[in-house]
């Protein structure tokens, strides 16, 4: 059951990441850049509950990463 809500929630978001443009791509790498490193941040000091979090975020990065590289590539 709960695989299957993260597989649509992941489905859904790469629909999201699709539909943006070069721009929109860029802005949304850079909030979840900041959202890595201030994950981090509260990983070193002890403080975060969810550590699954900053590899989400990590591959969450990397998806926008590749829609970048294929959006460049289609030009």
């Amino acid at each position: 059951m709960a695989d299957e809500k993260l597989t649509a929630q992941i489905k859904s978001e790469r629909t999201e990441l699709a539909a943006l443009d070069a721009d929109g791509l860029q802005s949304r790498l850079d909030e979840e850049k900041k959202k890595l490193w201030n994950l981090r941040f509260t990983h070193g000091k002890r403080m975060l509950k969810d550590t699954s979090s900053v590899a989400k975020t990590r591959r969450t990065i990397a998806r926008i990463n590749m829609y970048l590289h294929q959006q460049e590539a289609a030009k």
